[in-house]
């Protein structure tokens, strides 16, 4: 019989993952997947910090899919710019050893 062990995380760890998701600087679930914890787990974390008055986490959560959009197309701009510039340098390479050809 194995035996799990249960991971504790310090406050500022928690404390800063929670901050990840509620400035909008990353997703819960990219949040979750970049540190290795469970969604449910930061969605607690993110209950049990929220100052008084603020919104649940079901809020949260539904409010993510936007912030989740927009980190997506940011990414998609990125990839996009690199493999321009991967283009326009197989150009090159192809105009010149195209030159190179008797």
């Amino acid at each position: 019989m194995t035996t799990k062990i249960r991971k504790t995380y310090t406050e500022e760890f928690k404390s800063a993952a929670v901050k990840l998701v509620t400035e909008g600087k990353q997703s819960a679930p990219e949040t979750s997947r970049s540190l290795g914890i469970g969604g449910s787990t930061l969605y607690k974390w993110i209950d049990q910090l929220k100052p008084m008055g603020e919104k649940d986490s079901k809020s949260i959560k539904a409010d993510d899919e936007p912030i989740r959009l927009r980190s997506e197309v940011v990414e998609l701009k990125k990839k996009l710019a690199l493999a321009e510039a991967h283009r326009e340098i197989l150009k090159k390479a192809a105009a010149y050893f195209a030159a190179q050809t008797p």
